[in-house]
């Protein structure tokens, strides 16, 4: 079912702020989004594997030689484009890869073809369902996060930073203890310049959406046209001052399972509960099913390093500059975000109402105090226009569950009647 009335109240929140409360936020009913139309025409699509390295850092165990980090990605180019001169590139959050944005935990793996096969039935990932919208797609996987082979166990599983090779334990420690945003910026900036022309959106989840802030200060050639996320928050020093105001923990007590600075930091189902990503609109059931039904090619896994860049743990960071050997120049570049960069931009977040971390928590203290209101807030001096899109019964992986064709259709609607082209 699709109703135009849905869309009608979408577009009139993006051009207009009719219907906006809370100065940016359009509180989104779940049947406007079940039925949200598509905003183009179906089309067919490409798939292409790209992959880049960088060298960076010095490897201890062989003297001059630098670390190489390889980047993977999946470009998804449409037949028929809807915005010329515009792509999309999408980027995961901590302990997952671009499958999260191309497959669903219960739908198949394959490119099927969305002009005969119904997109609501097809429960593909979101980039596809971008793609056949008629928006080109980057989606990719940063360093160490991607394998072509079905991964090992959990317990067992290793980064492959160069695509096919397993780190021994020394270069394996060597190596956790510089895996920096610093080198991931590099490896995506490197990525996008080499196979997109085109002006560009990054979509951040979660972790990922920190490098939107980035990509400008260190020098990336496509024009950025705006700032998109899916409960992805803000910079780490804005995190940092939510922390102080809405925590209940010291800095020294929130950064203590971090201490093992040279450590991987495994996902289980029991975290999975316990981070809230379970909810109602998952069609595949339990977060056991879940694992279940991803641990082929999802790496559950995420450096520690780049957790404590993400999470704010600056009191970590003495200690982190003693086992990295690095200059305070590649270390917290999260903290180092400039908003005077959004000034000229629009900013267009969606978040799922069952997001324990970026919607619930803060909330007892006031709304200005949930943490995706909290980093608007600070935007507002800054930006040229922000919207946030509220929608019920999503969690933090609103883009996997039940519906995320709609999640799709949100998103192109909002580059073709809320972003400026050209």
């Amino acid at each position: 079912m699709i109703s135009e009335e849905a869309m009608g109240r979408l577009v009139g929140a993006l051009q207009r702020g009719n219907g906006l409360r809370d100065e940016f936020i359009y509180y989104m009913p779940f049947d406007d989004y079940k039925e949200l139309p598509d905003p183009y025409p179906r089309t067919t699509f490409t798939v292409t594997e790209v992959h880049e390295s960088i060298r960076r850092y010095p490897n201890p165990e062989k003297a001059g030689d630098l670390f190489q980090w390889d980047i993977h990605g999946r470009l998804f180019r449409p037949k028929r484009v809807s915005i010329p001169n515009m792509a999309v590139v999408m980027i995961h959050g901590g302990a997952a890869n671009e499958y999260e944005f191309i497959f669903t935990p219960d739908g198949r793996e394959e490119y099927p073809d969305l002009t005969k096969t119904d997109p609501t039935q097809a429960r593909v990932g979101v980039a596809q369902h971008i793609a056949s919208l008629g928006i080109p797609v980057l989606a990719l996987s940063l360093p160490g996060h991607y394998s072509r082979k079905p991964w090992p166990p959990i317990p067992e599983r290793r980064p492959e930073f160069g695509i096919g090779e397993v780190s021994s334990d020394a270069e394996l420690r060597n190596r956790l203890a510089v895996y920096t945003f610093r080198m991931c910026t590099e490896a995506i900036k490197t990525l996008v310049e080499r196979h997109l022309s085109e002006n560009v959106f990054m979509w951040g989840h979660s972790t990922g959406g920190e490098y939107f802030y980035l990509m400008e200060q260190y020098g990336l050639k496509n024009k950025l046209i705006g700032g998109l996320g899916f409960g992805t928050g803000m910079p780490a020093w804005v995190r940092k001052e939510w922390d102080l105001a809405c925590a209940k923990k010291s800095p020294e007590e929130r950064a203590a399972p971090f201490r093992n600075l040279i450590d991987l930091s495994r996902r289980s189902p029991k975290a999975y509960e316990k981070s809230g990503y379970v909810g109602p609109n998952q069609p595949w059931g339990s977060a056991e099913k879940w694992f279940e039904l991803e641990n082929h090619r999802r790496p559950q896994f995420k450096p520690f390093l780049q957790d404590i860049e993400h999470s704010a743990h600056d009191v970590l960071l003495p200690e982190i500059k003693r086992i990295s050997g690095l200059p305070d120049d590649e270390l917290f570049i999260t903290y180092k975000s400039d908003l005077n960069r959004l000034r000229g931009k629009k900013l267009f977040h969606i978040v799922g109402e069952n997001d324990k971390g970026h919607w619930t928590e803060g909330g007892e203290k006031g709304l200005e105090f949930r943490r995706e209101v909290y980093a608007f807030k600070r935007f507002v001096p800054y930006a040229e226009a922000l919207r946030l899109i509220v929608v019920p019964n999503l969690t933090h992986y609103g883009h996997v569950e039940s519906y995320n064709e709609r999640l799709a259709n949100l998103m192109v609607t909002a580059f073709r009647d809320y972003f400026p082209h050209g």
